[in-house]
């Protein structure tokens, strides 16, 4: 992988390792208001804008895309949406750095694995297992990653006992929705691999690597927002007078826009900077950018899960943390280094 690509993962990674920092500042808006504006800027507004400016045959691309191919991109990214609303859901009952784990797992390894097999031939290549090795020791990290979580949340518990409060919900739903958000969170980059026909329609038209993927990507990302603006717009029809909460004074809910807007651009800049880095790649793009997004992610959401107190008197815990996020590392490097063969 060349320099500019790992450069280009690793600005992904932490991107996708903060964006969920933004869910913490939805005060004093409602959490659909929130979700509504996170989706309109990060699925069609920076998306459109970036593709756009990109490359002046941005609608040239999608427009000759067979319909079908546009559908089951479009379909499998609101698929993706439920998995989206559910990480959001996820993260005030366990807490970012569990949602990170479970979500980044179950999405990495199936978001891989599931396109690397539908590629013809893959497994007879010399690649493949490099490609499975990196993504079991993934797997590892990431589980190491949810044990250092259970841990910490155990810490939290004793702690809270004692003040008479609870910081975290937790509890079996909490997991149940974030393991559910995790599988349907695979979704997402079987979407782009589905979508490598727009892709190819860009590459014939001599559209630029930095470029090319950006209406395919942009494609799958509008089925998300279909169903995740959809859902915010209902919950709104359906509960017309729950629109803030808390303090609803002008300064409090400038600060709560921009951060629905910040999340936003913060979600979908991962997407179009591992898209340039797929393009470079080839064939395996999909495959090997994906986990190794995902896998920084982590790292860097543990990281800020500690900066804002998460792992406070959890000591256990952190040190498990700290294992996983080398192993992920290790991960990363695996990914990496089978690209250069």
């Amino acid at each position: 992988m060349s320099t500019i690509g790992i450069i280009l993962l690793i600005l992904a990674g932490f991107s996708q390792g903060t964006f969920g920092l933004g869910m913490k500042h939805q005060a004093p808006l409602s959490w659909a208001k929130f979700w509504l504006i996170y989706s309109l800027f990060g699925m069609l507004i920076i998306p459109l804008i970036w593709g756009m400016i990109s490359t002046d045959y941005f609608w040239s691309i999608i427009s000759s895309t067979p319909k079908s191919v546009l559908f089951n991109a479009m379909g499998l990214g609101f698929l993706w949406g439920i998995g989206g609303i559910l990480f959001g859901k996820s993260v005030k009952y366990v807490g970012v750095s569990i949602t990170n784990g479970v979500v980044m797992g179950l999405a990495g390894g199936l978001g891989a694995i599931i396109p690397l097999l539908s590629i013809e031939g893959s497994v007879h290549q010399s690649s493949f297992i490099w490609v499975v090795a990196g993504v079991i020791l993934m797997l590892v990290g990431v589980f190491f990653s949810a044990y250092a979580g259970f841990l910490r949340e155990k810490t939290n518990k004793k702690i809270d006992k004692k003040k008479g409060e609870q910081v975290l919900k937790g509890g079996t739903i909490g997991f149940v929705i974030v393991i559910v958000s995790g599988i349907l969170s695979s979704l997402l980059n079987v979407g782009f691999e589905a979508a490598n026909p727009i892709v190819d329609i860009a590459n014939n038209m001599g559209v630029s690597a930095s470029a090319a993927g950006l209406p395919a990507r942009s494609v799958v990302v509008f089925g998300g927002f279909l169903m995740n603006a959809g859902y915010a717009v209902l919950l709104m029809i359906m509960n017309p007078k729950k629109t803030e909460t808390v303090d609803v004074s002008e300064n409090n809910n400038k600060k709560a826009y921009m951060w629905a807007g910040l999340t936003g651009f913060l979600w979908f800049l991962p997407l179009g900077l591992s898209g340039i880095v797929a393009v470079m790649i080839g064939q395996l793009g999909n495959t090997i950018t994906w986990p190794i997004m995902l896998s920084l992610s982590l790292v860097f959401g543990n990281i800020w899960g500690y900066t804002t107190g998460e792992w406070k008197g959890a000591k256990k815990a952190f040190a498990w943390m700290i294992v996983s996020s080398l192993v992920l590392v290790i991960a990363c490097l695996v990914l990496s280094f089978k690209d250069v063969l």
